[in-house]
């Protein structure tokens, strides 16, 4: 009976080594976010009480460099001790990430770069563009994959309720 158990426990063990990482609204996601162009560590932790929309996206991407400065309008209008725009570039090389960062350099955003994109599969990351918002508590408010017009909005009125709380 014993040994029936364990190998029934080594077999549920085994099964989550591969399970995919789906959030849920109301977890707590994965602290940290890479590291910004100076090279410092950003994580959710150090934007505690803030809202932070975090943002995986990619230079050939059209969709996702169309949504990149809408995010940062918002954070500008709102500002960014309220709400921060970590914008995660997602899978590219390092070439590619650095000519990219150069032409986006005017952005006031937080960018940073998950080149395996092992930041991305702690967050059930697989296409882009790929956003979350996180609450002020650090639990996870929204989560949407893709982007369009309607995206904004959904992302707007999920800003206001939290800012409102």
């Amino acid at each position: 009976m014993l040994n029936r158990i364990i190998i029934l426990m080594i077999a549920m063990t085994s099964l989550n080594i591969n399970a995919e990482t789906v959030l849920e609204l109301g977890e707590y996601p994965p602290n940290y976010l890479g590291r910004d162009v100076n090279g410092n560590d950003v994580t959710l932790e150090d934007n505690k009480g803030k809202i932070v929309v975090i943002s995986f996206w990619a230079s050939w991407c059209s969709p996702c460099l169309k949504e990149l400065p809408i995010l940062e309008g918002i954070q500008n209008k709102v500002g960014d001790d309220k709400v921060k725009v970590v914008a995660i570039n997602f899978k590219e090389n390092s070439k590619q990430y650095r000519r990219i960062k150069n032409k986006l350099s005017t952005l006031k955003l937080t960018l940073t770069h998950d080149k395996r994109g092992a930041i991305g599969k702690k967050f059930g990351v697989k296409g882009i563009p790929n956003l979350f918002i996180v609450g002020k508590d650090g639990k996870l408010l929204f989560h949407k994959i893709g982007y369009g017009a309607s995206s904004i909005n959904k992302i707007v009125k999920v800003l206001n309720e939290e800012l409102a709380s």
